[in-house]
């Protein structure tokens, strides 16, 4: 039987980085929530496992879905496969964490229907090695983590109750470049590192909301970013950079607002991509793939 899951894109509420480790991984201290623009995956049974995807270039067995399922499969001896087909509404590198999205959708999705029943925090410990971004998605809900992203508990504070707009300025920031550049930053002393409260500590007091260690680095390394950083704190008393970017938030009292400022935008750069929606706290897979995995 063919089924059709959501994988929604997240935001940053904060991002510090508070350690580079010998490995090169950076230790974070960062929050995230989701928004209501999400990829679709179509999944349905088959003998082996296919990915397909409608940007054609991300179809196959490099995509980090094929990847993890591939893994997953593996080490639980898994004969069944999986035919996966992924809808992109997601911009790529834009800091949304589209692409660990689907793999995390894809990773619920199999556990349910390969019957492996693996718990919440056993995917995520298999899966972080996969992408840091991965286990905010497994978890389920608004979250604050620790570590390289897989120490994670709920967030603690209520989460702004405005309008949402996702401003993407038509190009992509690789991870690796803007944490290579603000690595050199901090080699230099240009940059420093937040203090940690502990390895094992996970932050629980009130974090300034949109507060991002690495949007320096992504302004460096795009002017789009700057500018569109810019123009939005000119409309909102909230703007912030996702991730590494380049995808930028503003906060708005009411929807109207939020696209105003959209279609203003658009019509200064027919290439950006815009959406106004909003933050939830909880992930929109039904909660059957949740009951499969408790912890």
């Amino acid at each position: 039987m063919k089924i059709t899951l959501p994988a929604p894109a997240k935001i940053n509420l904060h991002l510090l980085i508070t350690a580079i480790r010998e490995d090169g991984m950076h230790e974070l201290d960062t929050s995230f929530a989701y928004t209501d623009i999400c990829d679709e995956l179509i999944i349905e049974p088959c003998d082996e496992l296919k990915v397909s995807c409608s940007i054609a270039h991300l179809s196959g067995e490099n995509n980090l879905v094929f990847k993890l399922l591939q893994a997953f499969r593996a080490a639980h001896n898994i004969s069944a496969g999986l035919s996966l087909h992924i809808i992109k509404n997601i911009p790529q590198q834009a800091g949304l964490g589209g692409g660990s999205s689907d793999a995390a959708t894809a990773l619920l999705a199999a556990n349910h229907i390969w019957g492996t029943h693996c718990t919440i925090d056993d995917l995520i410990s298999f899966a972080a090695p996969f992408g840091a971004d991965i286990p905010c998605f497994l978890y389920g809900k608004a979250s604050q983590a620790h570590g390289i992203g897989e120490k994670l508990c709920d967030y603690p504070l209520p989460l702004p109750a405005k309008s949402l707009l996702l401003v993407w300025p038509g190009s992509g920031l690789s991870t690796a470049d803007v944490f290579q550049h603000f690595d050199h930053q901090v080699a230099t002393g240009d940059h420093t590192l937040t203090p940690s409260e502990g390895v094992d500590t996970i932050r629980r007091d009130s974090v300034e909301l949109g507060k991002n260690d690495l949007e320096g680095s992504a302004c460096s390394l795009s002017s789009e970013v700057s500018t569109l950083l810019d123009a939005l704190r000119k409309h909102s008393k909230s703007a912030w950079m996702s991730g590494s970017g380049s995808t930028c938030i503003a906060l708005f009292d009411d929807r109207d607002q939020a696209d105003d400022v959209a279609l203003q935008l658009k019509r200064q750069n027919p290439s950006i991509w815009a959406f106004v929606g909003k933050i939830d706290s909880r992930h929109p897979l039904d909660q059957q793939y949740w009951d499969v995995a408790k912890r």
